[in-house]
Order: C-alpha cells, then sequence, then structure tokens
C-alpha cells in the first residue's frame, strides 16, 4: 500500500493543489455567493423595473413618434455641413478682419493728429484773412491738408457706418431669435438676462446715434460749402437711419416694459417691430457708397483749391467754409469711431478663441456629426423594430415567467446559506492538513517506500519524526523574504516645485534682463560739452556697468524670494545665491551686448534664443527625448548651462559637474564684453541707421 501511494504521490499532490486553490478562491467565492444574496435584495427593484419596462413598452409608440426628429436632421445634413463651410470661412479670415481693424484704428488717429494740426493752423489763417493773397494761399494749405487727410476720415466714416450696421444686425438677429423661441415659462426664467440685453441694445445704439450726429454734422458741412447733389442724398439716408435708430430705442423700451411685466404677446409684438426696424437699418447703410462720398468730397476739395488758385472772387466763397466747424465735426466723428474700434478691439481675441472653438468643434467633429445622424436613422428605420420586438419579449418574460423564477432564487439562496458553513469549515480543515502535515507525511511515505525498494530491514524513525516536526511556516517565510532591502537617498529634494525652480530661474533672469533691454536704451546720453570728454567705448561701459547692476538685483530679488518666500528648499542656499548672481551677470551681458550692437534686430535674436531655449535646454524634461535639432542644439545655449549649474546648489553640489558650467558661464560673461566693447565704435553708427530706417516705417520705435 505504501508503495502504491508512493507511487500516486504525484496525482494526490495535485489533488492538494486543487484543494488550496479552492481555498484560496473560497474568499472570492463567498463574495459572489453574498453578491448573489445582495441580487435578492434588488429583487424588488427588479420587480420595479420590470414595472418600468412595462410602462416603457406601452409608451414605445410615442417614443417612436418623437425620435422620428432623427430622419429630419438627416435630410438637413447638407444645411448643417454648409454652415460648418461659413465658420470656417469666418475663422480662416478673423486675423485679417483683426488686422484691417488694427490698421483702421492707426489711419484713424494718424487723421486725429492731422486734423489737431489744421485746428492748430486755423487762428493763424483768420489772422491773414484781411490779405486776400495770404488768405486765399492759408486757405488753399488749410483745404490741401484736410485732403491728405480724407483717407483716414474716409475710413472712420466706413467703420461707422459697419458700426451702426453690425449693432442693427446684432439687434434683429437677437430679436428674431428671441421672437421665434420665447414663451412663457423662458421669458419667466430669463427675465434678468433679457432685461441687461435689452439695456445692452439701447446704450448701444445711444452710442451709435452720436456717432451718427457727428457723422451728418460732419456730411452737412461739406455739403453746405459745395451744395452737392449726392452729400444731400447721403445725409437724407442718414437721417433716416437715424430716424429708425430712434425707433428701435423706443421699441426696445416698448419690450422692456412687456418684459417687466411677463406679457408674452406684447414682447413678440415688439420684438417683430425691432426686427424690421433693424432690418431696414441695414439696408438703408449698404446703399451708402462711402469709397463714392470720399471721391466726391475729394473732387470737391480739389475743385476748391484750383478755384482758389486761379480766381479771387472763389476765394470770398472760401472765405464762407467754417474749417473749424467741420474739424471739430471730423474730429468728433473719428475719436468716436477709434472709442468704438478699440473697444470692439479688446473683444477680438475672445471672440476668435470663441469662433474658433466653435469651428473646430463643429468641422472637427463634422465626420463624426453627419455619421452619428445618419447611424441614428439608421437605428431608427432598422434596430428600433429589433428594440421594439426585444422589449415584447422582455415584456412577456416579466409578466409569465419571472414569478417562478424569483421564487427559485429565494429557495437557492436559503440553501446555500444554510450549508456554506459547514463547507467553509471542512476545506479549513483540509487545508490545514495539507499546509501543516502533507509535506512531512508525503516524505516519510516517499521515504518508507525507498527504504521498502532498497530492501531495508531498519527504518530510522527519528529522521520521520524530525521531519514531520518541521516548521513549514518559517521555512516559507525564509525562501519568501531571504534579503531586507535598504534604501539610501543621494542629493534629494523636497518637492516637483523645487525641483524645477532652477529651469524658472534661469528663465526669470533671461526674461527680466531682455524686458530691461527693451524699457531702457542702450544709449548713454551726453550733454554736448561732454561728448568729446568720453569716447563711445566708456560710454558703452558706463551703460553695460548700469545693466550689470539691475542683474545683481535682479538675481537677488530671485533667488531670496524663491527661498524666503516661496519656501522652495534648496540644499546649498549660499551657493545658489552665488550661482544666480552669475548667472544674471551672464545673461545681462549677452542680452546688453546684442541689444546694444543690434538695436531691435539684437533684442529679436534674444528672443529667439529665449525661444529655443524653452524647447532645448533641457529644464522640464532630460533633452534626450527631445528632438534631434535640439539635443545638437542643446551645449550651445546658455541656458542649458545654467539651469544644470543652478541644479547643483538645489539637490547638493557634485563639483565635477558644477565646475565646468561655472567656467562656461563665465567665459560667455568675459568673451561678450569684450566683444562687446571693441566693436561698438565700428557698429554704433550701422545700428543707428538702421534703427532711422525702421523709425521712419512707423512700425518700429
Amino acid at each position: 500500500m505504501i508503495l502504491d501511494t508512493d507511487d500516486n504521490l504525484a496525482t494526490i499532490d495535485g489533488y492538494t493543489k486543487e484543494i488550496v486553490t479552492l481555498h484560496d478562491k473560497f474568499p472570492e467565492i463567498k463574495e459572489k455567493i453574498a453578491k448573489a444574496e445582495e441580487f435578492t435584495d434588488y429583487i424588488p427593484q427588479v420587480d420595479a423595473m420590470g414595472e418600468k419596462l412595462i410602462g416603457l413598452n406601452d409608451k414605445l409608440p410615442t417614443l417612436k413618434k418623437e425620435a422620428s426628429i432623427i430622419l429630419t436632421l438627416q435630410e438637413k445634413i447638407p444645411e448643417i455641413q454648409n454652415a460648418g463651410k461659413q465658420l470656417k470661412m469666418i475663422d480662416d479670415d478673423f486675423d485679417d478682419i483683426a488686422s484691417t481693424m488694427t490698421d483702421g484704428i492707426d489711419t484713424a488717429k494718424q487723421g486725429l493728429q492731422v486734423i489737431e494740426q489744421v485746428q492748430a493752423a486755423l487762428p493763424q489763417i483768420e489772422q491773414l484773412g484781411d490779405q486776400a493773397a495770404s488768405f486765399a494761399t492759408a486757405t488753399k494749405d488749410g483745404a490741401q491738408q484736410l485732403q491728405d487727410a480724407l483717407p483716414s476720415i474716409s475710413s472712420s466714416v466706413q467703420v461707422t457706418i459697419e458700426s451702426i450696421s453690425q449693432v442693427a444686425s446684432t439687434t434683429a438677429k437677437w430679436s428674431k431669435a428671441l421672437n421665434d423661441s420665447i414663451d412663457q415659462d423662458q421669458l419667466d426664467q430669463d427675465r434678468e438676462s433679457i432685461l441687461q440685453t435689452i439695456d445692452g441694445l439701447q446704450q448701444s445704439i445711444q452710442q451709435q446715434q452720436s456717432m451718427l450726429d457727428a457723422l451728418i454734422a460732419f456730411l452737412g458741412n461739406i455739403e453746405g460749402s459745395a451744395e452737392n447733389a449726392q452729400i444731400q442724398g447721403v445725409i437724407g439716408q442718414l437721417n433716416d437711419v437715424k430716424g429708425h435708430l430712434t425707433n428701435v430705442s423706443q421699441q426696445l423700451a416698448g419690450a422692456k416694459e412687456a418684459v417687466q411685466k411677463g406679457n408674452v404677446s406684447e414682447v413678440k409684438r415688439y420684438l417683430s417691430d425691432i426686427t424690421t426696424a433693424a432690418e431696414e437699418i441695414e439696408s438703408l447703410l449698404g446703399q451708402i457708397n462711402v469709397p463714392s462720398i470720399t471721391k466726391t468730397i475729394n473732387d470737391i476739395l480739389t475743385k476748391l483749391i484750383k478755384t482758389i488758385t486761379t480766381a479771387e472772387d472763389v476765394l470770398k466763397k472760401a472765405q464762407e467754409i467754417d474749417f473749424d466747424s467741420l474739424l471739430s465735426s471730423t474730429k468728433s466723428v473719428v475719436s468716436n469711431a477709434v472709442t468704438i474700434l478699440e473697444k470692439y478691439q479688446k473683444e477680438l481675441p475672445a471672440i476668435k478663441q470663441e469662433l474658433h472653438d466653435a469651428n473646430t468643434m463643429l468641422n472637427g467633429h463634422m465626420d463624426e456629426i453627419v455619421n452619428a445622424i445618419n447611424k441614428g436613422a439608421d437605428l431608427y428605420n432598422n434596430e428600433l423594430p429589433v428594440v421594439e420586438e426585444k422589449l415584447g419579449l422582455a415584456v412577456d418574460f416579466l409578466q409569465n415567467d419571472w414569478p417562478t423564477i424569483k421564487s427559485e432564487i429565494s429557495s437557492t439562496m436559503a440553501m446555500v446559506d444554510e450549508k456554506l458553513p459547514e463547507v467553509e469549515k471542512a476545506l479549513d480543515a483540509a487545508v490545514d492538513l495539507i499546509n501543516n502535515d502533507w509535506p512531512s507525511i508525503k516524505a516519510g511515505i516517499h521515504k518508507a517506500a525507498d527504504a521498502i525498494r532498497a530492501g531495508e530491514n531498519e527504518v530510522d524513525l527519528g529522521e520521520v519524526i524530525k521531519l514531520l516536526k518541521l516548521d513549514a511556516t518559517d521555512e516559507a517565510d525564509f525562501f519568501k523574504q531571504p534579503v531586507e532591502l535598504k534604501s539610501n537617498e543621494i542629493y534629494p529634494i523636497a518637492n516637483n516645485g523645487s525641483a524645477s525652480t532652477p529651469f524658472y530661474t534661469a528663465l526669470c533672469l533671461w526674461v527680466g534682463a531682455l524686458l530691461l533691454s527693451s524699457v531702457a536704451t542702450t544709449e548713454y546720453h551726453l550733454e554736448k560739452k561732454d561728448k568729446k570728454r568720453f569716447t563711445q567705448r566708456e560710454t558703452f561701459v558706463a551703460r553695460m556697468l548700469t545693466f550689470l547692476t539691475m542683474a545683481v538685483a535682479q538675481s537677488l530679488i530671485v533667488t531670496l524670494g524663491n527661498m524666503f518666500l516661496l519656501g522652495v528648499d534648496v540644499h546649498n542656499p549660499v551657493y545658489s545665491v552665488f550661482f544666480a548672481l552669475l548667472v544674471g551677470l551672464a545673461f545681462m551681458m549677452i542680452v546688453y551686448v546684442l541689444a546694444g550692437l543690434f538695436g531691435n534686430l539684437g533684442k529679436g535674436i534674444a528672443i529667439i534664443i529665449l525661444v529655443l531655449s524653452i524647447s532645448g535646454g533641457g529644464g522640464n524634461y532630460p533633452i534626450q527625448v527631445s528632438g534631434k535639432f535640439f539635443q545638437f542644439i542643446n551645449p550651445l545655449l546658455p541656458f542649458t548651462h545654467a539651469v544644470n549649474l543652478l541644479r547643483e546648489s538645489a539637490g547638493g553640489i557634485y563639483w565635477p559637474n558644477a565646475i565646468p558650467q561655472l567656467i562656461i558661464l563665465t567665459i560667455l560673461f568675459l568673451v561678450f564684453g569684450i566683444v562687446g566693447t571693441y566693436a561698438y565704435p565700428y557698429l554704433v553708427n550701422s545700428t543707428k541707421k538702421l534703427s532711422d530706417i525702421s523709425k521712419e516705417s512707423h512700425f518700429f520705435h
């Protein structure tokens, strides 16, 4: 029997492992049984859900009727796609719109300067009125200056008309959309929002009326001096627009009172009248041709100048022109236009972002939207009938089969609860035997079988007993954890913020140097008597010392602020201050020399170095994970060596790493200082010429 048992030990081991596995999984089995028992707790909820399914089945015809809207959406897919194209076109052209507005503002401001110059010259022109020839010349000059300012005035008039048209368009769209969607519930819910919108539209219309009054006064002065039929017609159109604006304002007041009273029908009537009046304003403004008016005014001024030159009697007529009133009206129109344009210009980034987000959301997901609509239609046509059929089967099951199944589940779980403790007790006893006694029993059986096979006459029972007394738990613990590990941190840093401090400190010092070069001039101002006493190199070095002094102050503020205000963890605070001073001096020297030698071009080079340093300096992540280009420029950037040096003081200095960075930054400081001092006298004149050329463009300062 021992020999048979020994021959089947492997099979017995397999059974024991299965028993142990079953024991190990028993908690999971119990948990699943507990979950199954929890199911009985959910039977009332299942019953409730069944009632809901039955109710859903009863309401399915109504749901099918409501879901048929997906077919309507499918028919309107071309309209949705066309709206996406229009939105993309606006998004693509938005930068051009913003640029045009900026150009319009700049041109209008230039026009204001010209008008102010003309207004300043008017008193002198009036003093010479008694002298015919001098008065004619002065009047011709004033007309010429007004003609020169005409493009700016034309731009301002165009902007004024477009602004009024935009307000009318916005009012029409708002009133039409609100009129189409408003009901009593929405009126009660959104009353405050609607009243705020009406107040905002009324204020905007008041501003447009002021601008329109100034524009009508301006054209009236021109028409009064020339009696031109085209300008009279435009003035009539603008007066009609003014009347419609007044009508819109009155209708808005009536709509506001109706909203406050909660009268939906009155609100709809006022909104309809507002829409009609606003659309009429858009139509009238669309008929006004500003370039044609500008050409007419230009022709009038040209004829006026020619008449002043050739005939003395025309000089008397020119004397009747009230240039002061004309220029004041023009200045008022342009000023109002600049105010409105600058107001809208501030809103352009937010408008652009909202348009771009809408474009991205709609066109970026157009295929998904179309596919979803088509899929919804397909589901409605093909899958909904299947769902309807299956829902009918489910309802049939709930009504006919579920009561029997529910009873069987309850009885089965009651039996499981009764027998499960007995099964668990028996399984624990079996596993205890397998874990504690079976290894010794198996070894004894195997040894006894070997002894029998070898023909031994005696068996060493002491060894058998010794084997049986072994503590399997201690042996298992030894094999499970034969070695105890200990951790030793090297160059520890307290937190991620402290680890990022070197990168942002270096970035702060470079940006500070760059901003100082933009705010402060690199040229050293000398009185005329002192210019011969000092050479250009001496003035260059003197200004350099000023910038370096600012670099020292900036470095101290940054490093001490990091430690005492932000609480940054620094392992070597003294060296941190010293290293930051070196980095600040080196960065300031580089930026100062670039700005001093090359002016705005040098500042641009410093900005390019800053941009490359953010990605190629290895400040936020290892440079090895960047592209080949950034890996190539990494050792060439001053930013790389500055960050590496500041990291040493943050976590603990390893001098073989710190010394090369100290040497490189010192060399950069000395080389830029020496080369800049030497080359300044040779490049300053060329730089000044380049600066003068750039200033003539009226774009660079």
